[in-house]
């Protein structure tokens, strides 16, 4: 979700920060921070720990950091987010698929986005980071979304902007479509050599019938 719906960039940062300067740290640059996002808030705030400070940190420093930055994260996650532009009318043009959200990002926060952006009822499942299946790149959850909706890898594309999602994807044995317009490193991206690539979410669509029809060429022609 973040950095392939939405760009959060902005209140994950605010919120980081103001957990930093609650345990006794310094705020970090915008994109420091999001340097750190893609492996879920504990990362994300111990990563922030580090940098802000010496490069060492507590558990208890982390767990209070980590209380502190969702407390104030769910009240502020809708301040400066915004859906990537195209987003909303390509999952319009793409109603007949269907469609789940797989985030390492808490399930309370996500879904108060996917509300507030109008994003919501696209989506049949949403699984949050802090799911019992585990955090991408471990596949698990992935996986459960693929029981759930009785549907095989071959039949599964995911689309992501991070290397956490590839790897997923590849764990999985699904497709996947990878987002250079987002948050994650579009190097990293580049250097995993992903199946399929695309820039622009108003894009997206044809992205993704691009990488259909690869797959049924590769196969034979088979759709």
């Amino acid at each position: 979700m973040d950095g392939t719906l939405a760009d959060t960039r902005r209140d994950l940062a605010l919120s980081v920060n103001h957990a930093l300067t609650t345990v006794g740290g310094s705020p970090l640059p915008l994109e420091t921070v999001v340097g750190f996002v893609g492996d879920g808030a504990r990362n994300l705030l111990t990563r922030s720990l580090m940098a802000a400070g010496n490069g060492e940190t507590s558990r208890g420093e982390i767990d209070d950091a980590l209380a502190a930055f969702l407390e104030h994260y769910r009240i502020h996650c809708l301040g400066e987010t915004k859906p990537y532009p195209g987003v909303e009318a390509s999952l319009e043009r793409l109603s007949g698929y269907r469609k789940a959200v797989l985030t390492n990002k808490p399930l309370e926060p996500a879904r108060k986005i996917l509300a507030g952006l109008g994003l919501a009822g696209h989506f049949r499942e949403v699984l949050g980071g802090d799911n019992p299946y585990g955090q991408k790149p471990d596949p698990a959850g992935l996986q459960h979304i693929m029981k759930a909706e009785s549907v095989t890898a071959r039949e599964t594309v995911l689309i992501g902007d991070g290397v956490q999602d590839l790897n997923a994807a590849r764990r999985a044995g699904t497709h996947f479509l990878a987002f250079l317009g987002g948050m994650g490193s579009r190097s990293a991206m580049l250097a995993g050599n992903p199946e399929a690539s695309f820039e622009d979410m108003a894009k997206l669509p044809e992205a993704l019938a691009g990488l259909s029809a690869a797959m049924a060429a590769a196969e034979g022609g088979r759709p």
